[in-house]
């Protein structure tokens, strides 16, 4: 899979139009991509489960980069000792994306998902 990239240029809103007012208005700043830019963020609960499955949000063209943080702690207050990872991710017929994030060992907590996808 190739790497794929865009850059983003700073953009004032208050300075597009050419509109000379007594008072000058603070920079409005925004940022413009030459690509489209998808950005989803998801939290799912896992009590006591070693799998958990979902759908994403957005319509995409392809597969997304995903990233995932766990955020666990056993009974006694202690981090869990457990790993995370995406099983299975596709693409359906109407362009919603469906994953299985699986962890090793059964555990309760919160898996914060990060999508990122560029097209």
């Amino acid at each position: 899979m190739a790497n794929k990239s865009t850059t983003f240029s700073k953009f004032d809103r208050n300075r597009y139009r050419k509109i000379y007012p007594i008072t000058r208005y603070p920079e409005s700043a925004s940022f413009r991509s030459k690509s489209e830019v998808i950005i989803e963020s998801l939290s799912v609960s896992f009590s006591d489960s070693t799998s958990k499955s979902g759908t994403l949000a957005g319509i995409y063209k392809s597969i997304p980069t995903i990233s995932l943080g766990v955020s666990s702690q056993d009974a006694t207050g202690e981090q869990s000792n457990v790993n995370i990872f995406i099983s299975s991710l596709t693409l359906s017929g109407d362009s919603k994306v469906s994953f299985t994030i699986k962890a090793s060992a059964p555990f309760t907590g919160e898996v914060a998902l990060q999508v990122l996808s560029l097209s």
